[in-house]
């Protein structure tokens, strides 16, 4: 059990319940909101250590939210849910300086470890090694990827999730994740949405 508090913010009821359940089971303690103004309340309440919200909501969508969550709190980790990436929310996202983008579909496995590495950054933020910058100019023929790689890099850019290139190249989406591990590391890069950024369309 981590103890952890989460606020889950998401207008879609299903998902909402879903979500809150997948991480009650992982051991956090989940506060769900359904709309952006009510989630601001509870954080302005309870301070959650980690907040996930949808991008897109009726009323204040998940960038707004956020903004108003970093201006509380400039720590408090928040992670974006989006069902597509583009490049504009993504840009935004990265200068709200946003912990993580996430495509849905996500399955329980691969949230429960985002949401996991989003808080170990968040509690070793006061150690001395600077946090990376991001750069605009990621140069993947310069980075030595397999045929494989630039594939999966490609299609990460503009905005699929790891289940669509995962059929699309008729592979796992297990293999996926791996291959983007590597490609990070390649890259030098920490988030998903720096692709996008960089590299998408």
């Amino acid at each position: 059990m981590t103890g952890n508090s989460i606020l889950l913010i998401d207008d879609e009821e299903v998902l909402l319940e879903t979500v809150s359940d997948d991480l009650t089971e992982g051991g956090y303690r989940v506060t769900t909101a359904a709309s952006g103004e009510e989630g601001l309340k509870s954080f302005k309440t309870f301070q959650q250590d980690l907040v996930i919200i949808d991008l897109k909501m009726e009323g204040k969508n998940g960038l707004e939210v956020s903004r108003e969550i970093k201006k509380m709190n400039p720590e408090t980790p928040i992670m974006i849910l989006t069902g597509y990436g583009s490049m504009q929310t993504a840009i935004e996202a990265l200068r709200l300086n946003l912990e993580d983008y996430v495509l849905k579909p996500v399955n329980r496995d691969d949230l429960l470890e985002k949401i996991q590495t989003c808080l170990n950054k968040n509690n070793n933020s006061h150690s001395t090694k600077p946090k990376p910058t991001f750069s605009q100019n990621i140069k993947v023929e310069d980075a030595g990827l397999t045929r494989r790689e630039k594939e999966v890099v490609q299609l990460a850019a503009q905005g699929y999730n790891d289940d669509e290139i995962a059929n699309m190249l008729s592979i796992s989406a297990f293999t996926v994740k791996f291959h983007l591990k590597r490609i990070f590391k390649k890259l030098g890069i920490h988030k998903r949405v720096e692709l996008i950024v960089s590299l998408g369309k």
